[in-house]
């Protein structure tokens, strides 16, 4: 995303773990849509109108009809960055930004800066975050044959009380089964 000279952008993989600790799928790095609220949530913070940043990690089955499209020679594009919600999120809590250590046996989200190299740095802000995210076993609940089909997901911001969308992407389906855990990385440039 673009405008006043400010790009924004934003990338993910997902790497989906089996029970023994073996990489099943690696996606690679791909580019994800930075949405028009995540520039919202930039401008209430630079007004001091109190927005708060990420808050959670929304995951989601998306379309069934998406399956057919991803398997052509043209596949769908991204989703617009008009974008304000998931197609079908999943019932399972979103998973959070957890304040201080996180609770084990509880998804949380980790959040760090990066420098310039994409390595992390504590102790200081830059314009480089990446948030990682841990779906364990059974988790989103399994819908149909032990596992949930996992098509889109977005991370979420609140400003005004509501949720607030930051990114937005949809991938082809990854079927995490019940005994399977999913780490997904997003890393955001500013």
């Amino acid at each position: 995303m673009t405008g006043n000279g400010i790009s924004i952008k934003g990338m993910y993989r997902d790497v989906l773990i089996d029970p023994d600790r073996g990489v099943t799928y690696d996606s690679g790095w791909h580019s994800n849509t930075i949405v028009r609220h995540c520039r919202v949530l930039i401008a209430g913070f630079m007004k001091n109108e109190s927005p708060g940043g990420i808050q959670y990690l929304a995951v989601g089955r998306g379309k069934d009809e998406w399956d057919g499209q991803w398997n052509t020679a043209t596949p769908p594009g991204p989703p617009l960055d008009t974008v304000a919600a998931l197609e079908s999120q999943a019932v399972d809590s979103p998973i959070r930004v957890e304040p201080g250590a996180p609770v084990p046996g509880e998804e949380y989200l980790q959040i760090v800066y990066l420098d310039p190299a994409d390595q992390p740095v504590f102790g200081q802000p830059t314009s480089r975050l990446q948030v990682t995210a841990t779906l364990k076993p059974g988790y989103p609940a399994p819908v149909e044959f032990n596992t949930y089909p996992l098509r889109e997901f977005g991370l979420f911001g609140s400003f005004g009380g509501q949720p607030f969308m930051i990114n937005c992407v949809r991938h082809p389906v990854i079927y995490k089964d019940l005994s399977a855990t999913l780490v997904r990385e997003i890393k955001l440039y500013f």
